[in-house]
């Protein structure tokens, strides 16, 4: 397995069922903490709008399917070998990485292990009913689109889940069902209480989940 001194920073996956508040709470953790949140949706949609985007990987994105590995990973090593002199060295947060346990897999044997993964729980419903009426909505936030991420997300999820439970014990799990403060709070309380995290926020220039960026 390769050494995280095969990139530059530390890492955090934040995994979960589409619907299920990651960008938000990934924004409001990246704020407080100084830490850069890196959506991979959104990174792939941007990467496929490029002129010279990859035509294999946007036919891949407009089918709705999931990339190979190897396009996701070619796809995340600036953001983790040569951040920009602004990221250098600041915790990032990959928002909805890894997908599949394959790609958790390949991505140690590359960059090492992530320092924490969190999973943002929510019910199928719930999350639906946020995914078709967000304001803002997006390409692709329809019924049918949920219902095809969501079966997959089941699928492919609980092997993430039980790869990095015990004896790893790096995966915090937040039932994020609740209000956006009421979930954050929770998230707040679990990460307090994780040696992980108290490692990654004592470092310089780390600022504490209860410091004063709230």
């Amino acid at each position: 397995m390769a050494s995280t001194a095969s990139r530059t920073r530390d890492v955090i996956f934040v995994i979960g069922a589409p619907g299920a508040g990651k960008g938000t709470l990934c924004k409001i953790l990246a704020e407080v903490n100084d830490f850069e949140h890196l959506s991979i949706g959104d990174l792939l949609r941007q990467t496929v709008s490029s002129p010279i985007a990859d035509k294999a990987m946007a036919g891949y994105i407009q089918r709705g399917e999931l990339l190979p590995t190897d396009m996701i990973l070619s796809t995340l090593k600036p953001h983790l070998r040569e951040p920009s002199c602004c990221d250098a060295g600041r915790t990032l947060l990959l928002d909805g990485f890894p997908r599949q346990l394959d790609q958790a897999r390949e991505f140690e044997a590359v960059f090492g292990t992530p320092n924490l993964v969190l999973f943002f729980d929510c019910p199928e419903d719930k999350a639906r009913e946020r995914v078709i009426t967000r304001p803002s909505g997006r390409v692709g936030d329809t019924v049918e689109v949920f219902n095809k991420r969501h079966r997959e997300f089941r699928e492919l999820n609980p092997p993430i889940l039980t790869y990095y439970g015990n004896p790893n014990g790096k995966t915090i799990v937040i039932d994020t069902s609740r209000s956006t403060g009421e979930s954050y709070q929770a998230l707040r309380t679990a990460l307090n209480s994780s040696r992980e995290w108290l490692a990654l926020t004592s470092k310089p220039q780390r600022l504490a989940i209860d410091g004063d960026g709230e």
